[in-house]
């Protein structure tokens, strides 16, 4: 089944309305899963990469159309996209240094003995990751722009990069070595720009935005997701003293960003949510915490700059009612079957229309 443009041009105006309205109790709804409809699954690990990237994609992209077919008709606000997927490796990896592939993920090793081993890295177009993920959206763009929009991958922030090209040394050099740590953090925010500038490039305009990682649409030149994993396992003051200045350069790049953080983030999370042009904030749930609509729920004096995205049950839902009501959020909801999809959808678009 091809892309319904119109279905998908309303859908987009739905999402650009709901960033401009300045009224609560307004929500967007994306059905992520539908149980007794599960996706095919791919493994990573049945591919050999970077030759069988072509192959890879087009498997990708029938899984897609076999998806949004099923969902043809469940009136929620996901946008149909598809981009590459190579697991968490390919945010770092197009920097040099090797990775394996596993099921369902991937592992960028750790690379630099020392912060100050920059000449260790570099920012090559012909890198087979980087033409895997920027050539896979132009790939995937090209060959089936009639069935889905194209969607960029996204990116690791400045510290989760330098994280991995260290490995958990890196907890050190913000004692050890910070100015070697800081020229690492400015490199990697360099690279974050070089390599998102690129997916851009590969996705061209979608609608007057684009379609980040995650699936979330933003006008103009949107950067997103953009994870900032690292806030779980640092305080807020290393966040403000090494963090901080390299994300606000990044974000002040583009015209809207959609941030990815955690509920075990919660003590950065008021200044995550300050950075300049933020637009989204998905707060995701982790074990040992509480859910991230509760973390949520206790910091939302502080974060009111932003809109959040939460994954929420259905129970969760129920009980939050008034919160959704008195806010502008983006929820995203794992359905039990399609037709609690599509009362859920058709409860939202009740209870918490955009206008």
């Amino acid at each position: 089944m091809k892309l319904d443009k119109g279905k998908t041009a309303a859908c987009i105006a739905k999402t650009r309305a709901f960033y401009d309205t300045k009224a609560t109790g307004c929500a967007l709804i994306k059905v992520k899963t539908i149980g007794g409809m599960p996706s095919r699954a791919l493994s990573l690990a049945d591919y050999s990469f970077p030759d069988d990237m072509f192959r890879y994609l087009d498997d990708r992209a029938q899984c897609a159309i076999e998806r949004l077919e099923r969902r043809a008709a469940l009136a929620d606000d996901t946008v149909p996209a598809e981009g590459p997927w190579y697991g968490i490796a390919e945010h770092t990896a197009f920097l040099g240094g090797r990775v394996d592939y596993a099921d369902n993920t991937s592992w960028h090793h750790a690379m630099l003995d020392s912060p100050e081993e920059l000449y260790k890295l570099a920012m090559d177009e012909d890198h087979p990751v980087f033409r895997m993920v920027n050539g896979g959206i132009a790939y995937l763009r090209e060959k089936y722009g009639e069935y889905f929009l194209p969607m960029v991958r996204g990116a690791s922030g400045a510290l989760e990069m330098a994280n991995t090209l260290r490995g958990n040394d890196f907890f050190y050099d913000f004692y050890e070595e910070p100015e070697a740590l800081k020229a690492l953090l400015d490199y990697c925010a360099d690279a974050l720009i070089w390599n998102y500038e690129h997916q851009l490039a590969a996705a061209g305009d979608v609608y007057g935005g684009v379609v980040t990682g995650f699936g979330e649409w933003l006008p103009g030149r949107g950067l997103g997701h953009v994870s900032e994993d690292t806030t779980t396992m640092i305080s807020t003051a290393l966040f403000e003293e090494f963090g901080r200045p390299r994300t606000e350069r990044v974000y002040r790049q583009f015209d809207g960003v959609f941030l990815h953080m955690h509920a075990l983030s919660e003590r950065c999370l008021e200044s995550a949510a300050s950075l300049p042009n933020l637009v989204l904030m998905e707060l995701s749930s982790d074990p040992n915490t509480d859910r991230a609509v509760e973390v949520w729920k206790r910091n939302r004096e502080k974060l009111t700059q932003v809109i959040p995205v939460l994954r929420l049950t259905r129970e969760e839902i129920d009980a939050n009612m008034e919160l959704l009501k008195s806010q502008k959020t983006v929820v995203w909801y794992d359905a039990s079957c399609m037709e609690d999809a599509q009362e859920m959808c058709a409860r939202f678009a009740r209870e918490l229309p955009v206008r």
